[in-house]
């Protein structure tokens, strides 16, 4: 990150841990989605399919388009490396993205769904619905913060899917539950990030109106020895 101009330290530390827990997450997605590939290819085998309808062939596109959003945290992380001054916009650009590869991560669950339902399998979300309409509390399990692993303890012990077969859904939420420890850090080191930027954009603000205002006062003592003289 540049030192054009002089910043609080704490902004530029902040803003350097925005940048290594960016590239920590997209490297930690790329981890997770390579594991969901070895995972998806064992599950072919398991079930005799080696060229034909594999769930590995059926996803891979999405997995790649999770990839490819992965990837653009690291582009971000890039642009506060080279920016000369920490600014909001690299915020907007890091919530946006992570609002992307949450997406993107979530839709391959939609994908397992949709293989599933094709190959006339009963899905993860249909073996559930008889214990929601039980346990109002259960539809809490499928929030971003179960799915993406910040409790994995009911899928470890294997309550959550206690009965349930082999599935391509429950293949992919086990691998992201155990290789993707999701976006909460880095959601928490935005929100530091522009605690601690917005002082600085508050002193910006003052220093540029302070010298305003003394460009003003030296053309008026201007104006005023002009009409003397």
């Amino acid at each position: 990150m540049g030192k054009a101009t002089p910043l609080n330290d704490t902004v530029e530390q902040e803003f350097a841990k925005l940048e290594q827990l960016l590239i920590q997450t997209a490297d930690e997605a790329f981890s997770c989605l390579k594991a969901l590939k070895n995972n998806l290819s064992e599950y072919d085998k398991r079930h005799g399919l080696l060229f034909l309808n594999t769930s590995r062939s059926f996803m891979r596109c999405d997995i790649r388009a999770a990839k490819d959003k992965a990837a653009e945290l690291k582009h971000v992380a890039y642009h506060i490396n080279k920016s000369e001054r920490p600014s909001e916009s690299e915020i907007t650009a890091t919530r946006s993205k992570i609002h992307e590869v949450s997406d993107a991560m979530l839709h391959l669950k939609q994908t397992a769904r949709a293989y599933d339902r094709k190959n006339h399998l009963e899905s993860l979300s249909e073996l559930k619905a008889e214990e929601r309409r039980s346990n109002p509390e259960f539809s809490k399990s499928e929030s971003e913060g179960s799915w993406f692993s910040e409790d994995t303890s009911s899928d470890r012990s294997g309550n959550a899917i206690r009965g349930a077969t082999d599935r391509v859904e429950i293949v992919l939420k086990s691998t992201i539950r155990h290789n993707f420890s999701g976006f909460s850090a880095l959601k928490h080191q935005v929100s530091v990030a522009e605690e601690a930027l917005s002082p600085s954009i508050v002193d910006h603000v003052m220093n540029t109106m302070a010298s305003m205002s003394k460009s003003l006062k030296g053309e008026d003592n201007f104006e005023k020895k002009s009409v003397n003289v």
